[in-house]
């Protein structure tokens, strides 16, 4: 009897062993969790490093691309986008668009060849090979959102069949929605601003009242909270800002406004 026992013990410990190994090794192919593209409102920025062990993520530029125009996009209209990754063994993605400041998820994603999307993010659906690897899908954007930030975390992996020595690295792009589609909008409206480009002060013109206000850099990053002193006189303290282009966003429980503008010394 205790025979039959040890052996049951030792299958048992067995089978626990085989179920755990393929649930490790197959991470590396399977499909991502959602939340792990890097969005600041998602659980602070959680990205792939959680699970694949290597250096900390990196931000880089370059990895998403689409053909949404400068002049920004349309609500209701379908862009495609592009993820192209090189320079490892293996690949996969996440990507998600958001803001900043909300988790909400903006836009539909439409999935492409190698693509998959659950909720609001989109993900590989298998693991790319070789020496570069490109996905290509469509997003079809908002109709009352100012602004999306598209967030991404990106596997750089060594393909040892483990989850150890991978390089994440991270990116972000931001698109403006187009002024005629934001004009269009009931509550959200473009802001005047001047002088544009600034050093130190930019001011701004409306008869409206604001209770909050913030600005934004390219990449979706809040870079200051607009003080109700500032609000309350329409001119913003920006010279401690670096040089470049951000979005200023003022709002009330009527109204946002929204524009872009340059700070350069």
């Amino acid at each position: 009897m205790k025979k039959i026992l040890l052996l049951s013990s030792l299958l048992t410990i067995s089978f626990l062993a085989v179920i755990s190994t393929t649930t490790s090794t197959s991470a590396n192919s399977s499909l991502p969790n959602d939340g792990n593209a890097g969005a600041p409102a998602d659980g602070s920025g959680q990205n792939c490093t959680s699970c694949h062990v290597g250096a900390a993520a990196t931000a880089t530029t370059g990895i998403i691309s689409s053909d949404i125009p400068g002049t920004g996009f349309i609500g209701g209209t379908t862009y495609n986008f592009t993820v192209t990754m090189s320079g490892s063994a293996a690949y996969g993605f996440e990507l998600t668009p958001q803001t900043a400041t909300s988790n909400v998820g903006l836009g539909t994603w439409i999935a492409g060849v190698g693509s998959s999307v659950s909720s609001k993010y989109i993900k590989q659906t298998a693991k790319k090979t070789g020496a570069s690897a490109v996905w290509t899908f469509q997003w079809t954007a908002p109709t009352l959102a100012p602004s999306v930030t598209f967030y991404g975390s990106f596997n750089y992996s060594n393909n040892n069949s483990t989850t150890s020595g991978d390089v994440i690295k991270t990116s972000s792009v931001t698109y403006l929605a187009n002024s005629t589609n934001i004009n269009e909008a009931s509550k959200v409206s473009v802001l005047s601003v001047f002088p544009n480009p600034t050093t130190d002060i930019l001011h701004f013109t409306s008869e409206e009242l604001f209770l909050k206000g913030n600005i934004y850099s390219l990449d979706g990053k809040l870079v200051k909270t607009i003080s109700e002193q500032e609000l309350l006189y329409k001119s913003i303290l920006v010279s401690n800002l670096n040089n470049g282009i951000y979005f200023i966003h003022v709002a009330n429980d009527s109204k946002t406004l929204i524009t872009k503008f340059t700070k350069n010394d």
